[in-house]
């Protein structure tokens, strides 16, 4: 939105600077982007009156000119075909440099000396208008610099306007702005059109068939207008805002919508059919050719304005090339409208279409002033393009507008906002914003909003408006205070924030994929017959064929992301995801949703470097992940029991990790066949734990032990076992008939072959005793240790090395 400072003095009393005012609009939530001071060159242009003119007496088309400056006659020479006696003309002294670089001389042209040059608001650059001298208002007195006597000096002001202040997308409602803050009277001009002739009615009519799309339709008929160039002080106007000039019909409903923010438009009447007006929502497949030489092609929800047969213009965003004001036209009707903004910007937006008009309906204009923009319109058109305006306006108004009332309390005000404005002064501060304000008993008074600031809808709006007249930066600061306290994450937060910088301090990176996934994703899983995880959940309105469902394991995406991963060689990939599965109910319409931790490792150990061996990680570095992983969670303990179930995984290494003979999870090795499913050539090894395990155990009390201050003392035991016996089954055994002074039993040897027996293995361990508060002899180890062989031996049919 561009303003003159000039043109806002016309409403409101300005002694401030253009910048002190672009202050003043950026601290009451207009920012002003831009402050442009306008300073023609016109320096030696005076203004001049032609007293005779005389054909040149030996060049024909020239004339010889004799022109009163106000302190002497000159004899100027011209060759424009539009120049009389009595016109009030710019005149460039010799001397003059005028736009352009040119140097105005005196000059002998034919036998005839010439003072001077008439000019054209081309040759001064004021306009685009080169045909023949510029003509100045007849009551311009000669002698004056053309740059006062026209007020050619000015400032023009950048404002962006907020989506919810469409009042301010106009001269007035910025005046406004200004008035308030200054407390100084806002000047409205005065409209009193002279209506003469007949009944508008007779001449034309209204019709409104989408009501909710439409609900006021203002429309006033003019006869007898003369279509031409407006006068340069509105086309210098509506130049400096950036709208082009076209003729004076238009530039009037430019000017008006400028002035006031009511978007106006004018058909030439005599080329609607039936002479009247029809506003319908299109049909399907319908075209309009705009004023943009375009054809649109029209949908069921584009509001259109029609003539008795068809479409003259697309309501609210451009009107239509076969009803515009041309040089012939004499009849017309001026339209000033209400349209639903929510239908404007969807159809603006469909067809790429935005325009000075569209951008203030879509934000929502004053529904009370149609008529009165209607009736400022036409006045001034009758005074500029002569005709007579026809007595009554066609005012349709279906769904008139029903003002809000906002109950408040000054007290309220002013705790919210930190201040103590006394409520006399709130109340003439909305008062200056135009608001209806009723005084109650008490600190009680009731706010009526006008229907320009349709943004004011409840009781924050109105304390907003106080604090922007009353100024932000007269509001005091106020440390807030408030109590100093430590508020503890809820359990499952913490637990999430656990497992995170568990794994992230083990090597893994985090990584987030979509919850919703694919067949080709899944089904390679092989999840078996029955599996709750083989039924994914289908979405109604899929992103694409590929993401169709939600996922049911966190496994499949994992596996996606190494595979992309690797296809960019990037190698070395330790990935884990921390997300929601969605899992089918029988019973329920919504699925179960079970939080579950998942990890892949894949590549190398450590990274290259010239001091570590090159090794690929294998199960030992994901069993040892596990461990520091659940050993946070303080479970120093768990197995991890071979399973046939998990089909992805590679039997001979993989199983499912049990918790106190509960399943959390599975884990192991990649199952070859996967791999290649995947199209992954280097190993994989997973894990998948159900997160809610993990969470319930966060908020367990630790134990604390302190650093013990006695030796310790340790005995090293080799037992021959049956091959098909597990590690776990040995530890379990092994720690349930250990010694209350035991403190760690440890493997650190496996040994199969000669000279053991075939079908046997050795288990070498070392048992750590322990008393924190004595030394422990030789013979107490003994007598502890073949106790505890007497009972382990048997049990587990094995025997020492």
């Amino acid at each position: 939105m561009q303003v003159t400072l000039e043109w806002l003095k016309k409403y409101v009393e300005i002694e401030e600077s253009a910048q002190e005012i672009a202050d003043l609009l950026t601290q009451q939530g207009l920012e002003v982007s831009e402050c442009v001071s306008v300073r023609p060159h016109l320096q030696g242009v005076i203004t001049s009156r032609v007293v005779s003119l005389e054909p040149h007496p030996s060049s024909q088309g020239l004339w010889v000119c004799r022109m009163d400056t106000g302190k002497e006659d000159r004899t100027v020479l011209c060759g424009a075909q539009n120049v009389a006696v009595g016109d009030c003309v710019p005149l460039a002294v010799p001397g003059t440099a005028i736009p352009g670089g040119k140097v105005i001389e005196a000059t002998t042209l034919h036998g005839v000396f010439s003072e001077g040059m008439l000019c054209s608001e081309l040759e001064l650059e004021l306009s685009e208008d080169h045909v023949g001298i510029m003509k100045l208002p007849s009551d311009t007195l000669p002698g004056q610099e053309l740059g006062r006597a026209l007020a050619l000096e000015d400032d023009v002001l950048g404002i962006e306007v907020t989506p919810n202040r469409p009042d301010c997308l106009s001269v007035i409602g910025v005046a406004r702005e200004i008035a308030a803050k200054k407390q100084r009277e806002l000047r409205l001009p005065k409209i009193s059109p002279e209506e003469q002739g007949p009944s508008s009615a007779e001449a034309s009519s209204v019709q409104i068939l989408a009501p909710e799309a439409c609900p006021r339709y203002v429309g006033r008929v003019l006869e007898g207008v003369r279509v031409g160039l407006s006068p340069f002080w509105l086309r210098r106007l509506l130049s400096l805002v950036g709208l082009r000039p076209i003729n004076n019909v238009v530039d009037v409903t430019n000017f008006v919508m400028l002035e006031w923010g009511q978007p106006l438009h004018a058909f030439d009447l005599d080329r609607l059919e039936e002479n009247r007006i029809v506003v319908r929502t299109a049909r399907h497949g319908e075209t309009i050719t705009t004023l943009d030489g375009e054809e649109r092609k029209l949908i069921r929800e584009d509001l259109l304005i029609c003539d008795a047969h068809r479409p003259v213009a697309l309501a609210g965003v451009m009107g239509g090339l076969e009803s515009e004001i041309g040089d012939g036209t004499t009849r017309v009707l001026l339209e000033s409208a209400f349209f639903e903004p929510r239908g404007i910007r969807r159809t603006g937006k469909r067809l790429g279409i935005s325009t000075e008009a569209s951008y203030r309906f879509e934000r929502e204009i004053d529904r009370e002033g149609c008529l009165r923009a209607a009736d400022r319109a036409s006045e001034m058109m009758t005074s500029l393009a002569g005709g007579r305006l026809l007595a009554g306006a066609l005012d349709v108004y279906p769904i008139p507008y029903r003002p809000s009332n906002v109950r408040m309390k000054a007290s309220k005000v002013n705790r919210l906002l930190g201040t103590s404005i006394e409520k006399e002064k709130i109340l003439g501060y909305l008062t200056s914003l135009e608001m209806d304000v009723r005084d109650e008993e008490g600190d009680v008074f009731e706010v009526t909003p006008p229907s320009f600031r349709p943004d004011l809808r409840m009781e924050m709006d109105i304390v907003e408006e106080v604090a922007r007249i009353y100024g932000y930066d007269a509001i005091p600061t106020h440390l807030p205070e408030a109590p100093v306290s430590v508020v503890l994450a809820e359990p499952e937060r913490r637990a999430e924030e656990l497992a995170r910088d568990v794994l992230v301090g083990t090597g893994f990176c985090e990584v987030v994929n979509y919850s919703f996934s694919g067949p080709d994703l899944l089904e390679p899983l092989g999840f078996p017959d029955g599996d709750v995880r083989t039924v994914p959940v289908p979405l109604q309105n899929p992103l694409s064929e590929a993401q169709g469902f939600l996922r049911t394991t966190l496994v499949g995406l994992l596996l996606d992301t190494v595979a992309r991963n690797l296809r960019q060689r990037n190698r070395d990939l330790w990935f884990f995801e921390l997300g929601r599965v969605f899992l089918p109910c029988a019973d329920q319409v919504l699925p179960e949703e079970r939080k579950m931790l998942a990890g892949v490792m894949a590549g190398r150990r450590y990274t290259e470097r010239w001091n570590q061996p090159d090794a690929e990680v294998d199960v030992f570095d994901l069993k040892g992940t596990l461990e520091v992983l659940l050993e946070a969670f303080g479970i120093r303990g768990f197995e991890w029991n071979r399973s046939e179930q998990v089909s992805c995984l590679h039997p001979g290494c993989s199983g499912d990790i049990l918790i106190n003979t509960t399943k959390i999870g599975y884990a192991g090795k990649l199952h070859p066949s996967i791999q290649e499913v995947f199209e992954i050539e280097e190993d994989v090894y997973l894990f998948e734990l159900e997160f809610e395990s993990l969470a319930s155990r966060v908020d367990r009390p630790k134990e604390y032990r302190p650093y013990a201050r006695r030796p310790p003392v340790q005995r090293d035991l080799a037992l021959v076992l049956d091959e098909a016996m597990t590690y776990s089954q040995v530890i379990e055994k092994m720690r349930e008939l250990a010694d209350p002074g035991v403190t760690e039993i440890e493997l650190f040897d496996l040994y199969r072959g000669p000279p053991v027996s075939e079908g046997k293995q050795s288990m070498a361990f070392r048992i750590t005793y322990q008393d924190p508060s004595r030394n422990l002899t030789d013979e107490e180890i003994n007598r502890i240790q073949e106790a505890f062989l007497g009972q382990l031996l048997p049990g587990l049919g094995a025997h020492l090395r």
